[in-house]
C-alpha cells in the first residue's frame, strides 16, 4: 500500500478507537508538508482545540463539555481525513486520475443542475417521435451522445467525490426516486455512489443507498441499491451510525432472506473460474467435435456433409446431436444453480476501447450508446440486436462484449450461422425456465457485471474488492450483530458446508460462537471436527446439544467422532456402541463400532459385529479388512489368510492391504510370501514419494519402521522381537532387489 494511503488509514483507526491524539500525531506531518492541499485548515483547527483542551485539563479546570468537544473533534477529524485521502488519490492514485480526468467542466454541479439535465433529456427523447424518421435518427445520434457524456462525467465526479453534506444527499435522494428521471440513469448514479463509498466511505451516500433500497419502486434499482449498501460496509469507524441503519433494515425478514440470498450469489460469482474450466474441460470439446463450422485463420465457413458417414456409420449424426444436446443441457443445468456460465467467454473480449472507460462497465444495455451507434450501423434492424437485448441471458457488459464482437465480424459470417444468431430458438431455450423479472435475477447479472469489473478493469486492483475470500462474507460483518442476521448464521453455515469451503466456514463459524442454539452448536462441532481438527471444541459443542436433546442421533454422531479422534477410545467405543444398538444395520456406525473395539484388543466383540456387516454388505471391502485383521487379534491366521488373498484379488485392493496380508504371511512362517509382500508395498509406497529409481536401505528400513511402530500391538501379539523386525527388514530390501 501507499505510505500516504497506509497513513490516513491508521490515522482514522485510531480516530475509530477514539485516540485523537494519536490521530493527529499520524497525520499533523503530512498537513505540515502540504499545507496548501483543502481541509489542512480543519486539521489545524481541531489540532489547536485540542491542545486547548489538554491545557485547561492540565490546569485542572473541570468542563462540562469536554466529551461532547472531544466528539465533535473526532468527527470534524475523520471527515478532514477522509477528503484528503480523497484529494490525494484524485493526484497519485491511478483508478481516480483516470475517473478525474473525465469530469467534464462545470462538475460537480448543483443536485438542481442534475435534476434539470436528467428530466431535459427524458422530455427530449419522448419529443423524438414527433420528428420525422431521417430527423429523429440524426437528432436522435446528437441527444445521446451529449446525453451521454453528461452521465460520464457524472459518473466519475461521483467516485471522486468529497464526502457529501446531509443536504446534498437529500437532494440526490429526490432525484433518484423522481419518476421523471431515466431508470438508466438512476442506475448509472447509484452504482456510482456505491464505488465511492465503498472506497471513501461516507454516512450520508450510505444513507442514500439504504433509502432507495427502502423506497425504490423499480426492481432493478431496488436491487442495485441492496448492493450499494452492503458492499459500502466497509468502514469500522462510523459503527454506531450504519448500525442504527442496519438494526431498522433487518427488522423485516423479507429482508434478511434477501441478504443471504444475495450473499449465496456472490460465493457462486466467486467461482467464474472453477466453472469456466468445467465447461473447458467436459463440454466444450464435444460442442467443438460435434459443430458444423470450421474456423481458421481465413474464415468461418460451414463444413460439407461427407457422405460416406452415413455409410459407414448410419448412426453417427444422431449421437453428435445428441452428445451436444446433452453438453447444452450440463450448462443450463449450471446456469439455474448458479454458475456464471458465460464468464470464461466474455472475459477474451473486453479490450474494446469501450471498456476503457469507468462508467461503461455500469452502463445498463443500450442500443442507443454512442459507442455501440458508431458500430451498428449495418445492424439496425437485424433481429439479432434486439433478442440478445430482450432475451440473452447475459450481464450488462456482456451484452455490450457480444454486439460489439458481433459488429466486427458478421460481415465474415456465413449464411447459417447468421440465421442462427439471435433467433428465438437460439436465446429462447437459455432463458424459457428462468423468470427474467425476479429480484434474483436482476441482481445476479448487477452481480455478474461487478464481478467482471473487479476481475479484469484496468485499474481493479486499486480498489476495494468485495470478492475476495477476505472480504465476500459480508453476512458476517459485525454491523448485523444482534440483528435477524446473526441469528440466520448457521443455516447458511450448512450451506458453506456443503460447498466444503473451510476457509469461509471458519469465518462464519468464528461468527457464530456466542449463540447456544442446537443448529449453531452443531454446525461448530461440525466445523471443528472434520476442517479445524479441534476435537474437545467438537466434543464440548456436541455435548451442549446433547445436554438439552439426549436422542440427538447426529450430536452423538459427532461426540463419538470426536471422542475417537482425540484418542479417548473407551469413552468413543461406549457413544457408538449407544448408537449401533439403536441402529445395527447402519454401515458407518458398525464400522467405526467395531475399529473402537478393535483398537481396545476386544476381538471377539468385534469379531459378532463384522460377521454381521459381511452378510449385509458382503462386497464391502472395508468391511473385509477389518474383518481380517481381528482374525489375526484372534490368532485365527487361515481364516485371516482367506480374507486377505480375497482382498488383494479385487482390483480395488491398496498398498495398506498388502502390508497387512505380510503380516498375515510372518505370523503364520511363510516368510517368502511374507517378505514378497512387504516388498511390494515398500516399492509403491516409495514410488509414490518420489523414489522409486533411487530407493535406498535407508529408505525401506524407515518405511518398515514407521509402520511396524503404528501396529507394534499386533507384532507384540504374535511374539515379534525387536531382532526379527530388524531381519525381517534386511530380508525385505534384499528381496526388492532380487525380484
Amino acid at each position: 500500500m501507499d505510505s500516504n494511503l497506509k497513513l490516513f488509514t491508521d490515522a482514522l483507526r485510531m480516530i475509530g478507537e477514539k485516540d485523537l491524539a494519536a490521530a493527529l500525531e499520524l497525520v499533523m506531518p503530512y498537513i505540515k508538508e502540504h499545507p496548501y492541499v483543502q481541509y489542512t485548515e480543519e486539521v489545524d483547527s481541531v489540532d489547536e482545540n485540542f491542545r486547548l483542551m489538554v491545557h485547561y485539563m492540565e490546569q485542572g479546570v473541570d468542563d462540562p463539555m469536554r466529551e461532547k468537544m472531544y466528539a465533535d473533534m473526532l468527527a470534524r477529524l475523520k471527515k478532514a481525513v477522509r477528503n484528503i485521502r480523497n484529494d490525494y488519490r484524485r493526484r497519485n492514485i491511478d483508478f481516480y486520475k483516470d475517473a478525474n480526468s473525465h469530469v467534464g467542466a462545470g462538475m460537480p454541479m448543483s443536485e438542481k443542475g442534475i435534476r434539470i439535465k436528467l428530466e431535459d433529456f427524458v422530455a427530449d427523447v419522448a419529443m423524438l417521435q414527433l420528428e420525422d424518421e431521417a430527423t429523429r435518427k440524426e437528432k436522435a445520434k446528437q441527444l445521446y451522445s451529449e446525453h451521454y457524456k453528461f452521465i460520464q462525467s457524472l459518473f466519475c465526479s461521483i467516485v471522486v467525490a468529497d464526502l457529501w453534506t446531509e443536504e446534498q444527499a437529500a437532494n440526490m435522494q429526490q432525484i433518484l426516486l423522481s419518476p421523471t428521471v431515466d431508470t438508466t440513469d438512476v442506475l448509472m448514479i447509484v452504482s456510482a455512489i456505491m464505488l465511492a463509498t465503498m472506497n471513501n466511505f461516507d454516512i450520508n451516500k450510505f444513507n442514500v443507498l439504504v433509502d432507495i433500497y427502502r423506497n425504490a419502486l423499480d426492481g432493478r434499482v431496488r436491487q442495485k441499491a441492496l448492493i450499494g449498501w452492503v458492499f459500502s460496509m466497509t468502514s469500522s469507524t462510523d459503527t454506531e451510525e450504519q448500525k442504527l441503519r442496519i438494526a431498522s433494515i433487518c427488522k423485516n425478514k423479507d429482508t434478511v432472506r434477501e441478504l443471504f440470498d444475495f450473499q449465496k450469489q456472490v460465493l457462486f460469482c466467486m467461482n467464474a473460474e472453477q466453472d469456466t474450466a468445467t465447461i473447458e474441460r467436459d463440454i466444450m470439446p464435444t460442442l467443438i467435435k460435434n459443430s458444423n463450422l470450421n474456423i481458421s485463420r481465413f474464415g468461418i465457413t460451414e463444413k460439407e456433409d461427407d457422405p460416406m458417414t452415413d455409410i459407414l456409420d448410419p448412426g453417427a449424426q444422431d449421437r453428435a446431436m445428441e452428445e451436444t444436446e446433452e453438453k447444452f443441457r450440463s450448462i443450463m443445468d449450471m446456469q439455474k444453480a448458479g454458475a456464471d456460465v458465460y464468464f470464461g467467454g466474455f472475459s477474451q473480449m473486453k479490450r474494446f476501447s469501450f471498456f476503457y472507460m469507468l462508467p461503461n462497465w455500469f452502463c445498463p444495455f443500450d442500443i442507443n450508446h454512442p459507442d455501440l451507434m458508431r458500430r451498428l450501423e449495418k445492424l439496425k434492424d437485424d433481429k439479432a440486436i434486439g433478442n440478445i437485448l430482450a432475451n440473452g441471458p447475459f450481464c450488462d457488459n456482456d451484452k455490450y462484449s457480444f454486439a460489439l464482437a458481433l459488429a466486427t465480424v458478421i460481415e465474415k459470417l456465413p449464411d447459417g450461422l447468421k440465421e442462427v444468431i439471435g433467433n428465438d430458438e437460439m436465446l429462447g431455450n437459455m432463458t424459457k425456465d428462468e423468470d427474467m423479472t425476479t429480484d434474483a435475477y436482476f441482481r445476479r447479472l448487477s452481480l455478474q457485471d461487478l464481478y467482471r469489473f473487479f476481475r479484469l478493469y484496468k485499474y481493479h486492483d486499486q480498489v476495494y474488492n468485495p470478492f475476495t475470500v477476505n472480504t465476500c462474507l459480508f453476512v458476517t460483518n459485525p454491523l448485523f450483530k444482534g440483528t435477524q442476521v446473526e441469528e440466520q448464521l448457521p443455516e447458511f453455515a450448512n450451506f458453506i458446508l456443503k460447498r466444503k469451503n473451510a476457509s469461509l466456514l471458519g469465518q462464519v463459524v468464528k461468527n457464530m460462537e456466542q449463540l447456544d442454539s442446537q443448529q449453531a452448536c452443531m454446525t461448530r462441532g461440525v466445523y471443528y471436527l472434520d476442517y479445524s481438527g479441534e476435537y474437545e471444541k467438537a466434543e464440548q459443542c456436541f455435548c451442549d446439544v446433547l445436554a438439552k436433546d439426549s436422542t440427538n442421533e447426529q450430536a452423538m454422531l459427532g461426540y463419538a467422532k470426536a471422542t475417537f479422534r482425540k484418542g479417548d477410545i473407551k469413552e468413543a467405543c461406549l457413544a457408538y456402541s449407544e448408537l449401533y444398538a439403536d441402529k445395527p444395520d447402519r454401515k458407518t456406525v458398525a464400522m467405526d463400532y467395531s475399529i473402537t473395539l478393535i483398537k481396545q484388543q476386544r476381538y471377539e466383540e468385534a469379531a459378532k459385529v463384522l460377521y454381521r456387516l459381511d452378510f449385509t454388505y458382503p462386497d464391502t471391502l472395508n468391511v473385509k479388512r477389518l474383518l481380517a485383521w481381528t482374525m489375526m487379534g484372534l490368532k485365527r491366521l487361515q481364516d485371516a489368510e482367506k480374507l486377505y488373498s480375497e482382498i488383494l484379488s479385487r482390483n480395488d485392493n491398496a498398498l495398506m492391504d498388502k502390508l497387512n496380508a505380510a503380516y498375515c504371511k510372518w505370523f503364520a512362517k511363510d516368510i517368502d510370501k511374507a517378505t514378497a509382500l512387504l516388498g511390494s508395498f515398500c516399492k509403491g509406497q516409495l514410488a509414490a514419494e518420489g523414489k522409486k529409481d533411487k530407493m535406498l536401505y535407508l529408505d525401506v528400513t524407515r518405511l518398515l519402521e514407521k509402520e511396524f511402530s503404528n501396529d507394534r500391538e499386533m507384532l507384540d501379539a504374535y511374539d515379534i522381537s525387536l531382532t526379527d523386525r530388524m531381519i525381517i527388514r534386511k530380508m525385505t530390501f534384499d528381496r526388492i532387489f532380487k525380484d
